[in-house]
């Protein structure tokens, strides 16, 4: 571990908004009402509020913790929560415990703690732009198939790839391209059913699932929108229209 920068980690973290939420905080636990793995398993360290006690600690001691108490940090922020903000519509401070279980996941990712399951996604999107690193031929292959598939059905249907100037951009999650091909062609379907003037692309932006965002590692995070974005800007498109 390196405790200096997670000291900085946890200072840049630390602004008004999450020093607010975490002093008002009651721990009344209504939030457990809108909490599926409380719902499904009612103990107490899955009401959403408890997430937030390696938080309070590590802010109590300033930084100065060792590997097992962030270890269970980690346990406890991404193994107890799917970041879906249900518990903050029962809050009654309105406390958005999503967000500061995401500033948690943040400090886990400066000493290099990511789950091995999130970091081997997350370095997928880096390098092949989607988190299952599915190659680009293979992509354009399903893409063909199920354009074929379709046309069976609706011999007029298209998948325009990087058509400039389209109205709207259509993006995936990877699993609709290796594991559920037919989810794209009922995509297709819907889309030249209705008329919609969309594109798809060939680009590292066809994966719109941040996986980043969700991992807590915020030049990830910010990288993989980045592509979404440049390959919208690219084709000059109104709208893009995302997996999540």
């Amino acid at each position: 571990m390196d405790l200096d920068i997670l000291k900085k980690a946890l200072a840049s973290r630390s602004g008004a908004r999450l020093k607010l939420w975490m002093e008002i905080c009651a721990r009344c636990g209504l939030c457990a009402q809108g909490c599926h793995f409380y719902q499904s398993d009612p103990r107490p360290e899955h009401v959403p509020a408890y997430r937030l006690k390696p938080l309070a600690e590590l802010m109590r001691r300033k930084g100065n913790v060792d590997e097992a108490f962030m270890q269970e940090l980690v346990d406890t922020v991404y193994g107890t929560c799917t970041m879906c903000q249900r518990c903050s519509m029962f809050c009654p401070h309105g406390i958005n415990i999503a967000f500061l279980v995401r500033a948690t996941r943040a400090l886990a990712v400066s000493q290099g703690m990511t789950p091995q399951g999130l970091a081997s996604g997350l370095a997928n999107a880096l390098e092949f732009g989607n988190n299952l690193g599915i190659s680009e031929e293979d992509y354009l292959e399903t893409v063909e198939w199920q354009l074929e598939e379709l046309q069976g059905e609706m011999p007029d249907a298209r998948a325009p790839m990087d058509k400039k100037g389209a109205e709207v951009l259509v993006t995936f999650h990877p699993r609709d391209i290796k594991f559920y091909p037919q989810n794209l062609y009922n995509y297709l379907k819907l889309y030249n059913a209705a008329g919609i003037d969309f594109t798809l692309t060939s680009s590292k932006g066809w994966d719109s699932t941040n996986i980043g965002l969700f991992a807590g590692d915020d030049p990830a995070a910010a990288e993989l929108a980045g592509r979404v974005v440049a390959a919208g800007e690219n084709l000059g498109v109104k709208t893009i229209l995302s997996a999540e």
